[in-house]
């Protein structure tokens, strides 16, 4: 009796979990072609085909073809791929991983203008993970072998780059980022004339750092100036640097002022300062004149320091100082 009961419950927790697959599977597949039937003039979700697998303890989404189209009073957006696939859990419906490798088209338009990226790869993946009402608990991208292009020509080469993002408390919209960087190159002929002299390669690049003041302001470019007047900050907890002989770490926090050029205050540990001055020189960042006495200070700077500058550093009223030493004109940041 003992071993028809046993059987008997197995079976009913086989039916029972094999029931459920199938609903959530089709929930998900109705929820996905309603949002594609919904498209408006602003916004467009297409694919070509929708294949739900991974029975019994998965589920796997895979669309091929997929395509967004959103278009607004000003700027109109694209994106397009050849296929996306997501995968979750049963027991952990808020996380899916999402395979995107392969080749992404990305494209702006405003006007007459366009803009166009294209983004290869020979693996990316992305994690995300919600928490009620949909907010985003954790983001996180890696991407190896990138190969991307501006407009049709190449743009830059890595071997890998990772992104993580996640809200800083429960109750504001701040944001924790991480970006770290891995054999980057910038493909010749992409710097302007002005920045001929800069070293197309950075070994790696590590950035740590918050984003305060996002909850009106968004994080695109549009929303720059709102975000500036709503106060919105960078505070960067750690920032390292490997870039051609040049070594950079540093900490502090940015914002924008009101003619939109970074603004703020930073401490600084830099090898190699050098030949930033020859680049900042090069560049026309700063005059030739001003070279003989910011070489002067700097190197008594890095001297007492045992060849490693450490100086605070601040960006005001559109320059770049070392120490007492201006070595960089600031640009306007674009806003639109």
């Amino acid at each position: 009796m003992r071993y028809y009961i046993t059987i008997g419950t197995i079976a009913a927790v086989i039916a029972v979990w094999s029931g459920g697959w199938f609903y959530k599977a089709d929930q998900l597949r109705t929820e996905i072609q309603r949002r594609a039937s919904q498209n408006t003039q602003a916004r467009e979700l297409t694919y070509r085909d929708l294949a739900i697998s991974g029975f019994p303890f998965r589920m796997q989404v895979d669309l091929s073809s997929p395509r967004i189209a959103l278009r607004g009073q000003t700027r109109d957006f694209f994106w397009e791929t050849d296929q996306i696939k997501g995968v979750g859990h049963p027991w952990q419906p808020r996380h899916i991983v999402f395979d995107l490798t392969g080749r992404h088209l990305l494209k702006t338009t405003r006007g007459e203008h366009s803009r166009e990226l294209t983004l290869d790869s020979s693996e990316a993946m992305a994690s995300v993970e919600t928490g009620a009402k949909e907010r985003l608990e954790r983001f996180s991208l890696d991407i190896r072998n990138i190969q991307l292009r501006y407009n049709g020509a190449p743009a830059l080469l890595g071997a890998r780059l990772q992104v993580h993002l996640r809200p800083a408390t429960e109750v504001s919209d701040d944001l924790e980022m991480a970006l770290s960087g891995e054999a980057l190159e910038v493909a010749e002929g992409v710097l302007p004339l002005s920045l001929i002299k800069l070293p197309r390669s950075a070994r790696s690049v590590d950035l740590q750092a918050t984003v305060t003041g996002l909850s009106k302001a968004g994080i695109t470019a549009g929303g720059l100036p709102q975000w500036r007047d709503d106060g919105g900050t960078l505070e960067v907890q750690a920032f390292r640097l490997q870039w051609g002989d040049i070594e950079i770490s540093a900490t502090g926090s940015l914002a924008l002022d009101g003619d939109m050029r970074p603004i703020g205050a930073l401490t600084a540990r830099i090898k190699g300062h050098d030949e930033l001055l020859d680049i900042a020189v090069a560049t026309s960042m700063m005059d030739k004149g001003n070279l003989a006495a910011a070489r002067a200070v700097l190197g008594l700077l890095a001297a007492a320091g045992g060849g490693i500058l450490s100086v605070p550093v601040r960006l005001q009223d559109g320059q770049l100082f070392l120490g007492p030493a201006a070595i960089a004109k600031l640009a306007r940041i674009p806003d639109n």
